[in-house]
């Protein structure tokens, strides 16, 4: 019984990292070419960090099989894609203050309207794929158990492998909440430099994350 309820719980998983994998690629190539053309960091900046989690979306889904395979490993391969996902994330945190840092000291002309728009459709995409991602509690398997009184017991076990996907989600929708103020700031207020000010504080944000994660994931991996 416990199996058939982690194999529907992992059909699940499956199939939304599919469905939000698409979604993350079509809009990853957008972002980074509109923010090249409109020299907008935190347009650029949020075009690769969906290119980084694009492949955490990717390290999700060959998890995802692997239980399906090997089931009584479950908690140890989730574990494990969570902390492959959050180091992922890291090195994007660290990319990105890297790349903050730079631009306000070698900052470039922003194309303004442009950026706000494709900002807002980032903003809209990355929203559905919390959605798609964040329904019906996915951040924990739930195991039955029969006891000698025919109740049920359910055991809550937190999925870190959804959950850093998740998290990788909630990182693109912090910034791109974060560009479009920063842009608007820009435009209608001249103040230019709060577009890497911006990316600097999301960056530092997202490595709080992942380090929250790497941490539980290491956690979970050291147990016996």
């Amino acid at each position: 019984m416990v199996y058939v309820v982690r194999e529907m719980n992992n059909t699940v998983l499956r199939k939304r990292t599919i469905a939000v994998l698409i979604v993350t690629i079509a809009m990853m190539v957008a972002e980074i070419y509109y923010g090249i053309m409109t020299h907008s960091m935190g347009l650029t900046a949020d075009g690769f960090h969906m290119g980084t989690h694009a492949v955490a979306f990717l390290i999700t889904l060959i998890v995802c099989i692997l239980v399906s395979r090997f089931q009584e490993q479950e908690h140890k391969l989730n574990a494990l894609g969570g902390g492959v996902s959050a180091i992922l994330l890291g090195v994007t945190a660290l990319g990105v203050i890297y790349e903050s840092v730079e631009r306000f000291f070698k900052p470039l002309g922003i194309s303004f309207e442009e950026a706000i728009l494709v900002a807002i459709i980032g903003l809209g995409v990355n929203l559905l794929c919390m959605l798609i991602m964040g329904g019906n509690n996915p951040f924990h398997n739930h195991k039955c158990h029969h006891c000698g009184d025919e109740h049920h017991h359910h055991n809550h076990e937190e999925n870190l492998n959804f959950k850093a996907a998740y998290l990788h989600i909630a990182s693109d929708v912090l910034t791109s909440v974060l560009a479009i103020g920063a842009l608007c700031a820009g435009k209608y207020f001249n103040l230019v430099f709060l577009d890497s000010v911006i990316g600097l504080v999301g960056g530092i944000i997202i490595a709080k994350w992942a380090f929250g994660i790497l941490k539980s994931s290491y956690s979970e991996l050291s147990k016996k």
